[in-house]
């Protein structure tokens, strides 16, 4: 991928600047290595998507744009450790686990691998890209060289299936 010589000028400031981005990331948040992270992401995001404008200084972007991806991992951060300790709020409240319900559970897992596995082989590739990978349609029909209308019949045939046999399964 070849960059335009505004961008690459931008990611050659990164490279060269690293360490103070880092620094200036780390006096914000406190940790050495979330710091890192958000500047690799920064690298990354410059590559993959480069500024719509020409940028005069690429200091000041750079650190604009280091700042936000930080308050965006840092949000991301506490909206999952929020998750976390609900989940674990809710395993202290209920460590009574009732055993008929873990074996039916169990069970109703099993046969549901079985109904998978049994479907047609291009049905389950599709319907584990698209459900276990969450992996876009378009990308499946890219990745297995077929039709985006040939990832939606094959997916529709899966799930068909599915729903026929999880009622017998039951």
């Amino acid at each position: 991928m070849l960059l335009h010589p505004e961008h690459s000028k931008l990611v050659v400031t990164l490279v060269y600047h690293y360490d103070e981005l880092v620094s200036y990331v780390k006096r914000r948040f406190g940790d050495h290595h979330f710091a890192q992270d958000v500047v690799h992401d920064v690298c990354i995001e410059l590559m993959e998507k480069p500024p719509a404008n020409d940028v005069h200084t690429p200091m000041a972007f750079l650190r604009k744009l280091s700042r936000n991806r930080a308050i965006d991992r840092y949000r991301q951060y506490q909206v999952q450790q929020s998750h976390l300790n609900t989940l674990q709020e809710t395993t202290v409240t209920s460590h009574h686990i009732d055993g008929e319900r873990v074996l039916h559970f169990v069970q109703r897992l099993e046969a549901l691998k079985k109904i998978i596995e049994g479907l047609p082989a291009r049905q389950r590739q599709v319907f584990l890209l698209h459900r276990l990978h969450d992996m876009p349609q378009q990308e499946i029909a890219d990745e297995l060289g077929i039709s985006r209308n040939m990832v939606t019949q094959h997916f529709t045939k899966a799930m068909a299936a599915i729903n026929l046999n999880w009622g017998t399964a039951a």
